[in-house]
């Protein structure tokens, strides 16, 4: 009999994800399936739990957020099982990109099938991504939502739904009172032409409740793309956030746009920054590289694994 473990992180948004992790367990033994349940107890657990447990397996199902993937994926190495997303966090940034539904009904339903697509990832300096590192305005904003989620409040808005009542609250100070530290980046060893305000170095196209900082960008391409901005006066951090949401490009006189496979950002003053949405202590010096064929995830689809 094939072996699974559905690793849920029980404070993963506001969509019971006890619940569908029990469902999805159900699913999978229905399937003709031994399916295990674990529970993460604390951050990084799930990379032990992966380790532990999940390495095992044939099949692993996450029961989270993009945080909960991203620890499971490092656990689990490029050489694990494929990896099956019940998403239930409040961005799920990795499901929209490679087309999970975002209802965990319906993904419950599909973890015993699926095809294997292997992705990408990339790494800054010692930590892992999945979906992108944002330097600037990110930074401080994803900064203010770890200090209203370290309070009472914060923690209960973050975990009934209320998360985008956070990021407004810490978005409005931070648009208001952003002094940039521009940032020098070098790409693949050469210098890019200006000091940037702000930029985003992507592994997905899709940024926050499905937009798009670099359209056009692939998870499975070997390489990152960016969107490095020129300004940062609150009229263009506007224009920015709209054309995300709008899935478009900036005029070249506002940002400028491409890829690469290694990334080198340095400025005089630290700067803020985050990572798939955490915030991150302010940095002088980063490295940005890609790692490519990463992870093995299963995506909606029938037929055979993707060529390994």
């Amino acid at each position: 009999m094939k072996r699974a473990c559905v690793i849920v992180n029980p404070v993963a948004g506001a969509r019971r994800p006890r619940q569908w992790g029990e469902q999805a367990r159900r699913r999978l033994q229905e399937a003709g399936w031994r399916a295990e349940l674990r529970t993460t107890e604390r951050p990084g657990h799930a990379t032990t739990l992966a380790r532990e447990h999940g390495r095992g397996c044939e099949r692993v199902v996450v029961v989270g957020g993009d945080g909960t993937l991203r620890e499971t994926v490092i656990g689990l190495g490029p050489d694990g099982p494929p990896t099956a997303l019940v998403p239930t966090g409040n961005a799920n940034v990795v499901a929209r990109e490679l087309g999970v539904p975002l209802r965990p009904e319906q993904a419950v339903a599909r973890v015993a099938g699926g095809r294997v697509r292997v992705i990408d990832a990339g790494q800054a300096d010692e930590a892992i991504f999945l979906a992108m590192v944002g330097v600037g305005y990110d930074g401080w904003v994803t900064a203010g939502v770890g200090r209203m989620r370290a309070t009472r409040w914060g923690r209960l808005l973050y975990t009934r739904g209320g998360s985008w009542l956070l990021y407004v609250l810490a978005g409005l100070p931070a648009l208001l009172r952003l002094r940039p530290t521009r940032v020098l980046v070098q790409r693949d060893g050469r210098p890019l032409p200006h000091a940037y305000p702000s930029l985003v170095i992507a592994n997905t196209a899709t940024y926050a409740l499905g937009w798009a900082m670099t359209p056009g960008a692939r998870v499975d391409d070997g390489r990152l793309d960016y969107q490095a901005n020129r300004r940062a006066a609150p009229w263009f951090v506007l224009a920015m956030l709209g054309a995300a949401v709008a899935r478009r490009r900036l005029p070249g006189w506002f940002a400028e746009y491409g890829s690469g496979c290694r990334f080198r950002l340095a400025a005089e003053r630290p700067f803020r920054w985050q990572l798939d949405g955490d915030p991150m202590p302010p940095r002088r010096e980063l490295t940005v590289r890609v790692r490519p064929r990463f992870a093995r995830m299963l995506v909606p689809g029938d037929g055979a694994e993707a060529a390994a």
